[in-house]
């Protein structure tokens, strides 16, 4: 009896011994057959981008989705041995996509554990910055961002990575993976971050869902496309971007109203309608009257370019798209660009348009003609020039206002935008919206 315990204490204690660490030599050996570049070209053939990725299963690569972005046709490579690969698992939310590569026997890593994840451990990078394959560098876990019961925190390493390392592996010094390395902050040094590997795990079942979330929209839109409903003519679905951001083809109708002196007429309607997005930037047209109005631009550090008249001046309506407003929160002076060759004002040298500040002030329910939404309230304050306003260009000067926003996010857009002076209340409200 004693023997018996003697050995399930030695089988205990070895099933309890940590994985041996690698020398970094030793690490790099085991990983590099299991690390590729990634390469995409658009539907003319013309290459678009590079990544990295890691082979997690059989003929089974994980990368991130922003490096598939707009692309027709994926190689993975490593040296002069080259496959061709087709999107299996997109996670757009999280950015992680699983690729299927026919025919690839490269070995898989060895999935780590998060929760033996620690502050301070040494962690190693392996991928491709700047397109130069199998770049191991070194560094620690710098700090998990992040995390509660439902959610893995943020690798926050000091490995070095660069554009191009975007889905390679950061691995323990056992060799197993532990993150996928996925953006840096370029206004510091070595902040590097890399995804949890329990999202890897998870990247099949929530690829499926989104998938069949896809398809059952084609299917909507063919229905309604057969049965001769108007505004379907839709730009195909890209699965890689976030759930939060519009996709090519979502539109919206706005009501443009004259609060002060003629607050029933409603008579002014421009439709924005999407032309293309990526993770930097969306482009939208604005229609009135069958006509284009205007063509826009936005950006996610809140900087938005127009080339529109002033009725249908909207600031940075896809901001949430980017990223979360919090409640409290500030913002410097916003530029708008664009827009300075309305009416006369160039001819003054004045600027038509400057916001000086905001501030979010929290959310609030907000109703429109498009219906009731929960809404994050944006107040801005800033001026506008007198020639603009429809002053003659020998009454220069300027007119301050506050522009008050609501942005729902279940609609990806701002509902309704108020902007009063003392000379004058415009609102821009949404009516009708398609969004996929």
């Amino acid at each position: 009896m004693r023997k018996a315990m003697s050995a399930a204490c030695a089988l205990l204690a070895v099933a309890a011994t940590p994985a041996a660490a690698l020398t970094p030599e030793e690490l790099f050996e085991k990983l590099s057959p299991s690390i590729f570049v990634i390469h995409t070209w658009d539907h003319q053939g013309k290459w678009l981008a590079l990544g990295s990725g890691v082979v997690v299963g059989r003929e089974q690569v994980i990368t991130n989705c922003h490096v598939l972005r707009q692309a027709s046709a994926i190689a993975i490579r490593r040296g002069n041995v080259s496959y061709g690969a087709e999107l299996e698992f997109p996670d757009p939310e999280r950015d992680l996509c699983q690729l299927k590569v026919k025919e690839l026997a490269a070995p898989p890593v060895t999935l780590g554990d998060m929760a033996a994840v620690r502050i301070g451990q040494r962690v190693y990078a392996v991928g491709s910055p700047r397109g130069l394959e199998l770049t191991l560098t070194e560094g620690l876990v710098s700090s998990l961002r992040g995390g509660d019961d439902d959610n893995q925190p943020i690798i926050q390493t000091s490995a070095a990575i660069s554009p191009g390392s975007s889905g390679g592996g950061l691995f323990d010094a056992a060799g197993r993976l532990i993150g996928i390395t996925t953006f840096q902050r370029r206004d510091g040094q070595q902040l590097n971050f890399a995804h949890p590997v329990d999202w890897v795990r998870e990247v099949p079942s929530r690829g499926k869902e989104a998938l069949a979330k896809r398809k059952a929209l084609e299917e909507a839109r063919a229905a309604a496309s057969n049965s001769g409903a108007p505004g379907v003519a839709l730009a195909p679905y890209d699965p890689t971007l976030p759930r939060e951001m519009p996709q090519p083809g979502d539109s919206w109708t706005y009501v443009a109203l004259d609060l002060m002196y003629r607050p029933n007429d409603r008579s002014r309607k421009f439709v924005h309608t999407v032309r293309s997005v990526n993770r930097s930037a969306i482009v939208e047209v604005v229609m009135r009257d069958g006509a284009q109005v205007a063509q826009e631009a936005f950006s996610p550090d809140l900087n938005a370019v127009y080339h529109a008249s002033a009725e249908v001046l909207e600031v940075a309506p896809f901001v949430t798209a980017f990223r979360t407003l919090q409640a409290g929160e500030r913002w410097g002076p916003l530029k708008v660009r664009g827009i300075e060759a309305i009416g006369t004002a160039v001819s003054t040298g004045e600027v038509p348009y400057a916001f000086e500040s905001a501030r979010v002030v929290g959310s609030e329910q907000v109703s429109v003609a498009a219906g009731s939404f929960d809404a994050m309230r944006v107040e801005l304050d800033g001026r506008v020039s007198n020639v603009l306003l429809g002053g003659s260009a020998v009454i220069r000067g300027y007119t301050s206002f506050r522009q008050t926003v609501w942005y729902a996010p279940k609609v990806k857009r701002v509902v309704k935008l108020v902007m009063e002076t003392p000379r004058f209340a415009t609102a821009y409200e949404l009516e009708s919206y398609s969004v996929r």
